[in-house]
């Protein structure tokens, strides 16, 4: 007869083969590791292809910043790299030129030209070329550089029926504010209409610099 510790320590044949693979199983998991990196290959960076992809990447970024005028972002950029100038001498009409001609102007990308038509459309048309400076980007230093390119034909300028406008058609137009636009509307359902500009004083937020201002664009009959 075995005794008690003899019976408690003793194992089956069963039992051994299945602690021979559970240490055989662990030693894979434990090894596993160290086997992966023996078989592993790193994969290594090419610096040429590498540097080349950079270059392409920034000679893109530098053709998109040339859309704007001296490059849109506040760096000077040679508009000539891009754009067909306009020669000497040649005189463009703002009311008329279209995308294509604007961007013949000194320090006029493809992106300011957008802004010039967009804001031609809201005011009617320029009455004079300084209203260019009006235009959101447009600073005094590209202003001095295109002024003698260019002209402002009043003749062709659309202008506003004051006494047939409604609020909504006005309310494109740049230079009245909402309570300015309301305000009109509602004194000439209250008086009639408008007969001349003096009529227009009577309204109290008008003062005279803004009827000078919106003089050129409005039509009385």
């Amino acid at each position: 007869m075995k005794s008690p510790v003899k019976n408690y320590l003793s194992i089956t044949k069963k039992e051994w083969n299945g602690m021979l693979v559970l240490v055989l199983l662990i030693a894979l998991i434990l090894a596993a590791p160290y086997v992966f990196q023996l078989f592993r290959k790193d994969t290594t960076i090419n610096a040429k292809d590498f540097d080349a992809a950079v270059a392409v990447l920034e000679k893109a970024k530098k053709s998109q910043a040339g859309d704007h005028p001296d490059g849109d972002d506040g760096k000077q950029a040679n508009p000539a790299t891009f754009y067909k100038k306009a020669a000497a001498g040649v005189i463009i009409e703002l009311n008329s030129a279209d995308s294509t001609q604007l961007t013949e102007l000194h320090g006029i990308g493809a992106s300011f030209a957008k802004r010039i038509i967009s804001y031609r459309s809201r005011l009617g048309g320029f009455y004079k070329k300084e209203q260019l400076k009006e235009i959101l980007g447009l600073d005094s230093a590209t202003y001095s550089g295109l002024q003698a390119q260019v002209s402002a034909d009043p003749s062709k300028i659309k202008k506003i029926r004051i006494n047939q406008v409604t609020f909504d058609e006005l309310s494109k137009f740049p230079y009245l504010t909402y309570k300015q636009m309301n305000a009109v509307i509602q004194f000439r359902e209250q008086h009639g209409n408008y007969e001349a500009l003096a009529d227009m004083k009577n309204i109290a937020i008008m003062n005279d610099e803004i009827l000078r201002k919106i003089a050129p664009y409005l039509d009385f009959k």
